[in-house]
C-alpha cells in the first residue's frame, strides 16, 4: 500500500513539474532561455526506479511535449536509484544537490544536456515549493520575475484545457 501511494504521488509530481516547465517557458525568461538553448528533437527521461513512473519529454523547438509511449529511449537520462529516494525528490525532502552527493542517480547522455535539464527541474522546484522548503533544497533561492501563484494558475487552468 505503502508503495503504491508512493508511486501515485511520484507520478503526480513529475506531471505537475513538466506542466510547471510548459508554463514557465512562456512566464520565467531564464527559463524560456534555457530551453531555447536545447537542440530540436533532444530528448529526456527522469526515471524514478524500478516499476515506477517515468517522465519521457522531447523538445520540438518550441515546446517541452511529454511523451507517453516514447518509440526510442531517451538521449539524455536521469535515473533514481530508488523510489524512495524519488519519493523523497519530488516531496522536498531532499534536493538534487543532495541525491547527487549520496550518489543516488545516474546519468546518460551529454552532462550538459543532463545539466540543463536538472537546472530547469530546480527552477520549476522553486515556483512550486513554498520558500522554506526550496531553502533547503535548492543550491540557492533564484530571483523569480513571476508570482508563483501566477504559474500555479497557469498550470491549473492547463490541466483543465487538457493542455499537457
Amino acid at each position: 500500500m505503502k508503495r503504491r501511494l508512493q508511486v501515485m504521488i511520484i507520478a503526480a509530481a513529475l506531471r505537475l513539474v513538466h506542466a510547471a516547465l510548459v508554463e514557465l517557458q512562456r512566464l520565467d525568461p531564464d527559463v524560456a532561455d534555457e530551453l531555447r538553448c536545447l537542440p530540436t528533437g533532444m530528448s529526456y527521461a527522469i526515471h524514478t526506479g524500478h516499476n515506477a513512473p517515468t517522465l519521457f519529454v522531447q523538445w520540438d523547438g518550441q515546446r517541452l511535449r511529454r511523451i507517453v509511449h516514447p518509440e526510442t529511449p531517451a538521449v539524455c537520462t536521469l535515473r533514481l536509484k530508488a523510489l524512495a529516494i524519488s519519493f523523497r525528490l519530488f516531496t522536498g525532502q531532499m534536493g538534487l544537490a543532495h541525491a547527487y552527493a549520496q550518489h543516488a542517480f545516474t546519468m546518460s547522455g551529454e552532462i550538459a544536456n543532463v545539466m540543463r535539464l536538472a537546472r530547469l527541474v530546480n527552477r520549476a522546484e522553486a515556483y512550486l515549493f513554498p520558500p522554506f522548503m526550496s531553502r533547503r533544497i535548492l543550491p540557492e533561492l533564484p530571483g523569480l520575475p513571476v508570482s508563483p501563484l501566477r504559474v500555479y494558475a497557469a498550470v491549473l487552468t492547463g490541466f483543465l484545457r487538457f493542455a499537457y
